[in-house]
């Protein structure tokens, strides 16, 4: 019976280890540079009246929509300058109408000289002064009219400026600045907000010089966004031929295939593929450590060989090495206890 049981034990220390091919192929030698997500197209906002600042609805990083409210400019002066333009109106509508009668009285008396003078009741003279008279007071009535056209504009004005004390967001976008704060003094022309469009989102790395060769107009990159744990397809679009002085490196950008889930300022990681290279791929799980040294146990017929080799990518699952030469088969999740020429 005992030695059942050892036979038995024996039958599954041989076959108890799982074993996959070592596998012999051409791999791309990826590098990864860190990235911003940026929007190239910012927008400054600021208002077109002068006043203190009264309200502020948002914050740095808040998402806003087109046409939301973004803050209100203090409008007492502008009701101030409305009150006005409402009172110029009015006395230029009291102009017309005065003007309108003056010439209405003109134009009877010349109607009355007219007659006379046809029946030689008034001189030449004294028909060709109510004859002046009535063009002159014709001229007041266009000059009235102009005054209450003036007027009307006016008014217009001071009200489309209630209107721009209230300042919307022209875009769908993010608040990328804050330049104000709430009581500080608004002035048209300087930016209160800037905003950042978010359907219009791009990537840019500083690569070193030693790299730069390495990047190609239009070749594919994978995008790492740790903060939502997302990759994006992207291209090289922009590589700028000006190196920083200072650290010898240069803009590349990069265009997305879809930008969903994205915000400008999160931090990324652009994965470039920078050379090709053959290589001996492996599962992950035959890695282990002996005495400090990476390796995997190769089946050399019925014995284990500790193999050490030389990392050189990860593909997935895989990881691509040295010091294989490919069609070995190792051992998977090869166990502690597990030593160089043991007997499987």
């Amino acid at each position: 019976m005992k030695k059942l049981v050892i036979l038995i034990g024996a039958i599954v220390t041989l076959f108890g280890f799982e074993t996959a091919d070592a596998v012999k192929k051409e791999i791309n030698i990826n590098k990864e540079y860190v990235a911003d997500i940026y929007s190239p197209s910012q927008v400054m906002v600021a208002t077109r009246v002068m006043g203190f600042i009264k309200k502020i609805n948002v914050e740095e990083g808040d998402v806003v929509k087109k046409g939301e409210t973004l803050f209100v400019v203090d409008p007492s002066d502008i009701y101030s300058m409305l009150n006005q333009a409402r009172g110029a109106l009015l006395q230029a509508q009291s102009g017309v109408l005065m003007a309108e009668m003056a010439y209405a009285d003109a134009k009877k008396d010349y109607e009355r000289f007219k007659n006379l003078y046809s029946n030689g009741a008034v001189s030449k003279r004294d028909f060709e002064k109510m004859k002046l008279m009535m063009n002159i007071r014709q001229k007041q009535v266009d000059m009235a009219k102009g005054m209450l056209k003036q007027a009307k504009a006016g008014l217009n004005m001071a009200k489309n400026q209630l209107k721009y004390a209230k300042v919307s967001s022209p875009i769908d976008g993010v608040v990328t600045m804050k330049m104000k704060k709430v009581a500080e003094m608004a002035l048209p022309g300087y930016p209160v907000l800037v905003l950042s469009d978010i359907h219009n989102l791009k990537a840019k790395s500083f690569v070193k010089e030693s790299d730069i060769d390495k990047f190609k107009i239009g070749m594919p990159v994978i995008i790492k966004v740790p903060a939502i744990k997302k990759e994006f397809k992207a291209t090289v679009s922009t590589i700028i031929p000006s190196a920083d002085p200072a650290t010898h490196s240069y803009i590349v950008k990069y265009t997305f295939e879809d930008t969903k889930g994205l915000l400008p300022g999160m931090y990324a990681k652009a994965e470039v593929a920078i050379a090709k290279k053959e290589a001996v791929l492996v599962p992950f799980s035959a890695l282990t450590t002996r005495s400090g040294i990476v390796g995997v146990f190769v089946v050399d017929g019925n014995v284990a060989r500790f193999t050490p080799i030389t990392q050189i990518a990860q593909i997935k699952d895989n990881i691509a090495v040295e010091g294989l030469e490919g069609g070995e088969s190792v051992i998977l999740y090869p166990p502690a206890n597990l030593r160089d020429g043991q007997r499987l």
